[in-house]
C-alpha cells in the first residue's frame, strides 16, 4: 500500500488483510464487541486495539494491546438459581509480530504471512497463562468491481504447546460505492480436544476518509459451543509519514 491509499484495516472480520500499512505510516484499529453464550456466558472487551507500524514497502510490525475484559457467568437456566459470578481485567499482549506481504503472484491475488506470539501479561484469570505462538495467511482476490473473495488459514500453538488450534475464515464481500463494504463470513475454530466453534458473522465498513474508518459487525454461533450471539463496532484511523520511519 502507499500512503495515497485508503486505510485498510483487519477489522471486524476475523481473518486479517493480506496487505500490509504503508512503510512510515502507524495505523490504530479500535473496537468494543459482546458475546452471549448458551450456557449463560457473557464477555465484553473494551477497546479491542490493534496497532500496526508499516516497518518497510512490505513488512509491517502489529499487536494487539491489552484491553479491558469482562465475563459474567450467569447461574444455570433453573429458576430456584439466582447465582452468578463477574471476572474483569486486563488481557494479555496478543499476537505482537510481523506481517510480509508477497509481490502479486497470480491475476489480483494478495497473499501474505503473518507470525507473531501472544505474551502472558494480563490478569492471571483473564490470561492465557503461557506464551502462544500463532502462524496465519490471509489472502484475498477480486472477482469484479463489486464482489471479492478472501479467506485466512491460521494454526495457533495452545498450553505451553500440549494443543493446538486451527482457525479456518473464508470470506465474501461487496462495495457500495466508493468508500462502503458488507462482507458475509464463514469462521471456523479447531482445537485439539474440544468441539469446534463454527459461526456465521456480517459486518459493514465505512470508509471516513482516505484515514478513517467505522465499522459494525454481528453475528451467531452455528453450534452450541459457539457463541449464541454477538455484536460490535470500532473505528480506525491512520497516521502517515512517521519521522525515523518514512526515511528508512
Amino acid at each position: 500500500m502507499e500512503q495515497s491509499d485508503d486505510i485498510d484495516t483487519n477489522r471486524p472480520s476475523f481473518m486479517d488483510s493480506p496487505l500490509v500499512v504503508p512503510k512510515g505510516s502507524l495505523q490504530f484499529e479500535n473496537g468494543t464487541l459482546y458475546q452471549h453464550f448458551q450456557h449463560g456466558l457473557n464477555t465484553f472487551d473494551i477497546p479491542e486495539t490493534e496497532l500496526r507500524l508499516g516497518l518497510t514497502k512490505g513488512t509491517e510490525f502489529q499487536a494487539f494491546v491489552p484491553d479491558y475484559v469482562l465475563h459474567h457467568q450467569q447461574g444455570s437456566s433453573l429458576p430456584s438459581d439466582t447465582s452468578s459470578s463477574t471476572t474483569s481485567g486486563i488481557s494479555d499482549i496478543e499476537e505482537a509480530g510481523l506481517k510480509h506481504q508477497f509481490p502479486v503472484i497470480a491475476k489480483d491475488l494478495q497473499l501474505s504471512l503473518i507470525a507473531g506470539v501472544t505474551v502472558p501479561t494480563g490478569r492471571r484469570l483473564i490470561s492465557t497463562g503461557g506464551v502462544q505462538p500463532v502462524m496465519r495467511i490471509p489472502w484475498s482476490k477480486p472477482l469484479n468491481k463489486k464482489w471479492s473473495i478472501a479467506g485466512m488459514q491460521s494454526i495457533l500453538v495452545l498450553d505451553s504447546g500440549r494443543s493446538a488450534q486451527w482457525q479456518n475464515f473464508c470470506d465474501i464481500s461487496r462495495a457500495i460505492g466508493s468508500r462502503t463494504s458488507i462482507f458475509a463470513e464463514y469462521g471456523g475454530f479447531y482445537t485439539q480436544g474440544l468441539a469446534p466453534l463454527n459461526i456465521a458473522h456480517f459486518g459493514a465498513v465505512r470508509k471516513l476518509n482516505k484515514n478513517m474508518q467505522i465499522d459494525m459487525q454481528f453475528g451467531f454461533g452455528m453450534n452450541r459451543a459457539a457463541p449464541a450471539a454477538f455484536v460490535g463496532g470500532g473505528y480506525s484511523f491512520r497516521f502517515d509519514r512517521l519521522p525515523g520511519i518514512s526515511q528508512l
